[in-house]
């Protein structure tokens, strides 16, 4: 049973995936998912790097505790803008009050 699953896998099942990535993109999601201190940019990283080993939308959401659509919305922006694309923007409005 589990050889079928990762057989399953392997062929990339039908759906969204994020693009084909270079091995050098490999390596700097990885890196940036190693070196950073932001929870959400990491949950991103792996995001991006579950889709290119060939997990479904659906299981990344279930695996990163986010809605399909917020996983479909960091595909598109990385696939637009690369590892910048996957960054917090900045925020409009006043800035929160230091203590």
């Amino acid at each position: 049973m589990v050889a079928t699953a990762l057989e399953g896998r392997a062929t990339m099942r039908p759906g969204r995936y994020v693009r084909s990535l270079k091995d050098s993109e490999l390596d700097a999601l990885r890196q940036l998912y190693r070196q950073t201190g932001q929870a959400d940019l990491r949950t991103r990283c792996q995001m991006i790097l579950l889709s290119a080993q060939g997990h479904g939308v659906a299981e990344i959401a279930q695996l990163t505790f986010f809605d399909q659509d917020s996983v479909l919305y960091w595909f598109n922006r990385y696939e637009a803008e690369g590892l910048a694309g996957l960054e917090d923007r900045p925020k409009s409005g006043r800035p929160p009050k230091r203590r």
